[in-house]
């Protein structure tokens, strides 16, 4: 399958969704080409240069709307995580690529030990309250979900980000999280004296 890519420094995986505004000419062709073909277009993590990361999100549009400011929003999903071929420009600049499937991150039970991370996951979109509608309560009980949502939200480099989703599965994101998790604990417990 080929699509047409979005680079942007933006981390969205499989399961999250998010809101985009567009309003370069190649980016309304993009959105045009996404609902002719009933395929999406792949939501790509931009690496230096503007050089879009090799692995992506195939994304959906499920809304869309003209903003106040006359700009176009869309409103996407993360469908699959997918890798991406040798990009080509058009004309405008639009970006398209072959793009390959990938295993999507096999689903985790939360445990005992991962509840904080997965309640204070619960809290923290609680305070946006519309996108915390976009999710259900079962999704909170999939560890390998809720390590996706951090990994979108963390403030890190998009290189480190892409080094996890490049991963078979959730766990070198466990491991970072566990580790800030860990630290955050460390530092609470410090400021108490």
């Amino acid at each position: 399958m080929r699509l047409a890519l979005f680079t942007l420094p933006l981390c969205l995986l499989p399961g999250g969704m998010t809101q985009l505004r567009v309003f370069e000419p190649r980016y309304h062709r993009l959105v045009s080409e996404s609902f002719k073909s009933g395929q999406g277009f792949a939501l790509c993590m931009r690496g230096d240069n503007d050089i879009p990361l090799p692995v992506a999100t195939r994304v959906e549009i499920v809304d869309f709307e003209t903003l106040d400011d006359g700009m176009l929003g869309i409103t996407l999903i993360g469908k699959e995580r997918i890798r991406i071929g040798l990009p080509q420009a058009d004309t405008d600049g639009l970006l398209h690529a072959d793009i390959f499937p990938l295993p999507q991150w096999p689903l985790l039970s939360v445990t005992k030990k991962h509840e904080q991370m997965t309640s204070s996951l619960n809290q923290l979109l609680s305070q946006y309250p519309s996108q915390l509608a976009w999710y259900s309560q079962r999704d909170f009980d999939n560890l390998s979900w809720v390590c996706s949502r951090w990994l979108e939200l963390l403030p890190i480099a998009m290189g480190h980000k892409q080094h996890c989703y490049q991963q078979p599965d959730a766990e070198l994101t466990l491991t970072l999280l566990d580790e800030i998790f860990a630290q955050r604990r460390s530092n609470l417990s410090l400021g108490a004296y």
